[in-house]
C-alpha cells in the first residue's frame, strides 16, 4: 500500500521538471488544472495509505533560503498573443529560489508563500526589483522555484544603465522571514551579463502534412553570436480573446540537435503522462509553438530568442501541402518573413474574419498574383489602393481558385472582402483561408496581413464614391444571387 503512495509522489515530481524553464508571464491569467488534479490525488493517496505516523514525518515545516541557477542575459521575444512583452528585446534576470510556492506543494514546505527576490546594481541607487514567482504553481509557464523579472531595453532609462550593468554584476537580495536557520536574507552575486549576446528570430516557418503528425519547418538566418541550443515548445491554446491567449497548456518540450530546422509532431508529448494532458496532437485543438535559440556557456545562458506561430491540424486529406505561418501579435497582425521567387507561388494563412488587407514589407518584391481559396460562397471582392484617394477601390470580383494577376508591374497592397460571417471559420484554424500568392521578383516578404472585422464600412471620399461602392455592392449581391439560381430582371 505504501508504494502506491511513493508512485503518487513520483508524478509530481515529475510535473516539477517536465514543464517549461522560466518562461513569461501570459497576458491573461492563466491557471493550470493540473496541480488541483495533483492536491485531490495525494490527499486521497496519502489518506488512504499512509500510516498517522508516517504521515507526521512528512507534515509541512518551514525551509531555509536556497538559491539555485541565476541567470542574466538578453531574451528577444518575438510576435505573440499569450506572454506580456512580445516583440521586444529585454533583459532578464531569473533565479531558481527555494522555499516557494512550489516547495509548499510538492515538498512540504511551510513557508514558500513568505519568499521575496529582488534584483538591485550597485551602480543604479533605488534599482530593487522584485522578481515575481512564476514557477508552476503560478500558471505563469516557469519551471519550478522560478522567479524572474525583465527590464525592457527600448527603455531609455534601461538604455543610459546598460554599460554599467555590462561591467559589473547585479546583485540579488532574497527575504524569508519564517526561515528556520536565522538567516531570513540571503544576498547572491548574479553572473556577469553580456549585452552583446543576440540571436535572430527565425524566418520561412512552415507546416508541411495532414492528420497528427505534421512537420514544422524554419530556417534559422546567419548570427555572430554562436548557437548552442536549439528547444520546441508547444502549448494548446485552452482560452483566448480578440488579440490575445488568455490560458494555454505546455504540452510538449523538446531539446533539438544542433542545426535543426525542423521537427515533426510524430513522438508521445513529453507531459503527455501527466494527469488530464493528451499524449499527442488532437483535431480541432489550436496550438502555439515556440522555437527557441539560445547562447549559452556551461550552465549559463547569455542570449536567447523566441519565436512563437499558432497552428491547428490539418484533415488527413490535407495532403503534403506546405503551408506558411505567420506570427500573430497582440494587435492582430500577421506577420510574415519568407523567403520567395519571381513565377513562384506560395501559400499563406493568418487568422481570418470578414476580409484582408495584404501589403509587402520595406523592400519587398511587389504581389504579382493571388489566388483565393473555396470558402463560403466562393465569391470575393479585390479592391487595390489608390494613391490618389489614400483608399482602397474596388477592382474585381474573383471566383475561389481563379487566379488574378496585378497589372502594372504589381502591386505593394490589396485588400480582400466578402468573407461571410456566416461561413464560421475558426479565426486559428491553419487552414481556415489558405491564401496563394504570387511574387514579381526574388527576395523575401517581410509584409503582414491585417484582418478586417464585421463591424468595417468602407467609406471612400468623395462622396461620388460611396454612391459608387453601394452600387458595386448591390451589384455584388445580384450577382452571387445568378450564381445561386436567379436571375437579372
Amino acid at each position: 500500500m505504501s508504494t502506491f503512495y511513493i508512485e503518487m509522489r513520483s508524478i509530481a515530481v515529475h510535473a516539477s521538471i517536465s514543464l517549461a524553464f522560466f518562461d513569461d508571464i501570459p497576458l491573461g491569467r492563466s491557471r493550470m488544472s493540473a496541480p488541483r488534479a495533483y492536491r485531490l490525488l495525494l490527499a486521497l493517496a496519502a489518506a488512504a495509505t499512509v500510516s498517522s505516523s508516517h504521515a507526521a514525518a512528512i507534515a509541512s515545516q518551514p525551509f531555509d533560503i536556497e538559491v539555485g541557477t541565476v541567470q542574466v542575459f538578453n531574451d528577444r521575444l518575438g510576435a505573440g498573443r499569450f506572454f506580456t512583452g512580445a516583440g521586444t528585446d529585454r533583459l532578464r534576470v531569473n533565479a531558481r529560489v527555494t522555499p516557494s510556492p512550489d516547495t509548499d506543494f510538492y515538498d512540504q514546505s511551510s513557508n514558500g508563500g513568505e519568499t521575496a527576490s529582488f534584483v538591485t546594481h550597485p551602480s543604479t541607487p533605488g534599482l530593487d526589483t522584485r522578481l515575481q514567482f512564476v514557477g508552476l504553481q503560478s500558471g505563469g509557464g516557469g519551471g519550478k522555484n522560478d522567479y524572474t523579472t525583465t527590464f525592457n531595453l527600448a527603455n531609455p532609462f534601461v538604455q543610459g544603465q546598460l554599460a554599467a550593468w555590462d561591467a559589473t554584476p547585479f546583485a540579488l537580495r532574497i527575504e524569508n522571514p519564517s526561515a528556520p536557520g536565522g538567516e531570513t536574507t540571503k544576498w547572491v552575486t548574479a553572473p556577469d551579463y553580456d549585452s552583446s549576446v543576440n540571436l535572430p528570430f527565425l524566418q520561412d516557418v512552415a507546416i508541411t502534412g495532414g492528420g497528427l503528425a505534421p512537420t514544422l519547418s524554419w530556417t534559422v538566418p546567419d548570427t555572430t553570436a554562436p548557437i548552442t541550443n536549439i528547444r520546441i515548445q508547444l502549448r494548446r491554446i485552452d482560452a483566448e480573446e480578440p488579440g490575445r491567449i488568455t490560458a494555454a497548456t505546455l504540452v510538449h518540450e523538446a531539446v533539438l540537435p544542433l542545426g535543426s530546422n525542423g521537427y515533426t509532431l510524430d513522438q508521445a508529448f513529453s507531459n503527455g503522462g501527466l494527469p488530464g494532458l493528451p499524449s499527442g496532437l488532437e483535431q480541432g485543438s489550436k496550438y502555439e509553438v515556440a522555437v527557441i535559440l539560445e547562447s549559452a556557456e556551461p550552465g549559463l545562458i547569455k542570449g536567447r530568442a523566441r519565436t512563437f506561430f499558432e497552428f491547428t491540424p490539418l484533415t488527413d486529406d490535407a495532403g503534403d501541402r506546405t503551408i506558411y505561418l505567420p506570427s500573430v501579435d497582440s494587435a492582430g497582425n500577421f506577420n510574415f518573413d519568407i523567403e520567395v521567387r519571381a513565377g513562384e507561388t506560395i501559400l499563406i494563412d493568418p487568422v481570418v474574419a470578414v476580409g484582408y488587407d495584404y501589403q509587402i514589407g520595406s523592400g519587398d518584391p511587389l504581389f504579382a498574383s493571388v489566388t483565393l481559396p473555396n470558402v463560403g460562397d466562393g465569391i470575393f471582392e479585390l479592391w487595390l489602393y489608390d494613391l490618389n484617394l489614400a483608399d482602397f477601390v474596388f477592382e474585381t470580383f474573383l471566383d475561389a481558385g481563379e487566379r488574378f494577376d496585378f497589372t502594372g508591374g504589381g502591386v505593394d497592397r490589396f485588400r480582400v472582402l466578402g468573407i461571410e460571417p456566416s461561413a464560421g471559420l475558426d479565426p486559428t484554424d491553419v487552414q481556415a483561408f489558405v491564401t496563394e500568392i504570387g511574387f514579381t521578383g526574388n527576395g523575401r516578404f517581410t509584409g503582414r496581413m491585417t484582418p478586417i472585422t464585421t463591424n468595417f464600412t468602407p467609406v471612400p471620399e468623395p462622396s461620388s464614391l460611396a454612391l459608387l461602392a453601394l452600387a458595386v455592392l448591390a451589384l455584388g449581391g445580384l450577382r452571387r444571387s445568378c450564381r445561386a439560381g436567379g436571375s437579372l430582371r
